[in-house]
């Protein structure tokens, strides 16, 4: 036997709905939702329960796809993030840790480094953090700033290609959550005849 489209189970989800409707108002939106889930459905040309199914699956193997990609290049940025905080610590400490190598008296060295204790303590973890970032001996600041700079922008970019799909595959859920109950509820007096059947043949 033929399987039944998308279309009919749907109508039969929104006429079960509409029989334990209280008001005519709820009965006119389920209409609406009913006239609006089969347009999407014609619109992406998906007939059966099968074609709803692939569907799902090729969305979500799409958004799976842009997630990672999102993921890779958001974790990049907290790595320039982090690279740029340290460059900033280096460049305020490195003038105070010129000037403390100058101290050649001991009593003068400690009272110098009490008073810019934050700073020194900074300044030697960013050293050790960037030891092996130099570039012909120079930070590439301006460099991981271009870079995160584009890594934002094709962030963003890719935000904006999940979004609609996202909202694609929660309509295509709602659908097939609506006929799954319906083939479900089928599927029970299905076996309810056959079980009935098979008594009456015994």
């Amino acid at each position: 036997p033929q399987l039944p489209t998308l279309v009919e189970l749907l109508s039969v989800y929104y006429d079960n709905r509409n029989k334990g409707a209280y008001s005519s108002k709820a009965r006119i939106a389920n209409l609406k939702k009913l006239s609006e889930a089969v347009s999407y459905l014609e619109a992406r040309h998906l007939y059966t329960a099968d074609d709803l199914d692939a569907a799902l699956h090729t969305m979500q193997g799409k958004i799976d796809t842009l997630k990672k990609s999102a993921s890779g290049k958001q974790a990049r940025i907290k790595e320039l993030d982090e690279l740029l905080r340290m460059a900033d610590y280096y460049q305020q400490g490195k003038p105070v840790a010129d000037k403390l190598k100058t101290i050649r008296f001991d009593t003068f060295r400690q009272k110098y480094k009490a008073e810019h204790e934050n700073v020194l303590r900074t300044f030697y973890m960013a050293a050790r953090k960037l030891k092996n970032q130099w570039v012909d001996e120079k930070l590439p600041v301006h460099a991981w700033q271009k870079e995160k700079t584009k890594l934002e922008t094709e962030y963003q970019a890719l935000q904006q290609k999940i979004a609609p799909l996202y909202a694609d595959t929660k309509k295509l859920w709602a659908i097939h959550y609506s006929i799954y109950q319906v083939q479900h509820e089928q599927e029970r007096q299905n076996a309810v005849t056959r079980q009935k059947k098979q008594e009456i043949e015994h």
